[in-house]
């Protein structure tokens, strides 16, 4: 009693708090919604995608494609979202296409980057700088581009059209090879074994083990799938990205067997301007010669 009649002011300030306290919150609650508003601003786009949700849909739209890896994620977006749509991979926005149009108006201008993936992943699968698209070397995609352009465009284009149906025609002859024990057809494997075909008839001409190739490079792709975006540190335990440096090296052995093929034939033909075809000129190109070249650059 005798401290509180000591302390007049006691009572005032006590009753001063719950008076003030709306008049401290209400300031404190503007700040705090401009700041969020300001925070999501950033995500607000026209392009349909995830919402960036103060940094957590970046978050979300990196995992999942960490999770589920390059191809069937874009797919998942493609069904929720539509053929043009946005996310995030390693924080940066990132626009995923599945419109023809669209790519065509990509790949027709060069101020479009032509890098994308980890490093490490890169070089694991064995396309660090060594792609046609995308992560490629520019100074060596100038000197191997003309190749491609030959080889996709003019006679080449007519006949691939030719070597197309024939090679459709021969594997509608025998579905059975992709038909399960229920009667259904593996259209995918079919596919991919037409585009095989096509592929090695137009472009190298040796003959190869479809059924055991396409597996190789299902077993590739799922590696570059799953490897493309994962951080460094992954690859600092051997055994997550073994199994996927096993699916790299039994494509890469495959595919050196029927180049070492290739070169064999080459080396007995008589005639090379008869059998020229894109892994030929490649071939000759990648020992520094023309048609006027040594024949033991070809011998394996």
């Amino acid at each position: 009693m005798v401290l509180e009649m000591l302390n007049p002011m006691h009572y005032n300030i006590t009753s001063m708090v719950p008076e003030a306290m709306p008049a401290a919150t209400m300031p404190i609650l503007l700040l705090t919604g401009l700041f969020l508003l300001v925070w999501n601003y950033e995500g607000t786009s026209s392009i349909p995608g995830p919402g960036y949700c103060m940094g957590i849909g970046p978050l979300i739209s990196h995992g999942r494609f960490l999770w589920m890896g390059i191809g069937s994620a874009c797919n998942y977006y493609n069904q929720v979202y539509g053929e043009f749509m946005r996310v995030w991979i390693s924080g940066e926005e990132t626009l995923i296409i599945s419109k023809s149009s669209s790519m065509f108006h990509i790949m027709k201008h060069n101020h479009y980057s032509s890098r994308f993936g980890s490093k490490l992943g890169l070089q694991c699968i064995g396309m660090h700088e060594k792609g046609i698209i995308f992560n490629n070397n520019p100074d060596l995609w100038k000197t191997t581009r003309p190749f491609f352009m030959k080889a996709l465009s003019g006679p080449g284009l007519v006949r691939m059209v030719t070597v197309c149906a024939e090679s459709l025609k021969t594997h509608l002859d025998r579905l059975e090879e992709v038909t399960n024990e229920s009667g259904y057809v593996d259209v995918l494997t079919l596919l991919r074994r037409v585009m095989l075909d096509t592929s090695n008839m137009l472009f190298l001409r040796i003959p190869l083990d479809e059924s055991a190739i396409v597996v190789k490079i299902q077993g590739y792709f799922d590696a570059w799938q799953a490897l493309l975006i994962k951080p460094d540190i992954f690859f600092k335990i051997s055994w997550l990205y073994k199994k996927y440096e096993k699916s790299v090296k039994d494509l890469k052995d495959a595919i050196e067997v029927l180049i070492a093929e290739k070169r064999r034939r080459i080396s007995t033909e008589e005639k090379l301007e008869e059998c020229m075809d894109f892994a030929t000129e490649l071939i000759l190109a990648a020992c520094g010669t023309s048609l006027s070249w040594t024949w033991s650059c070809a011998k394996p």
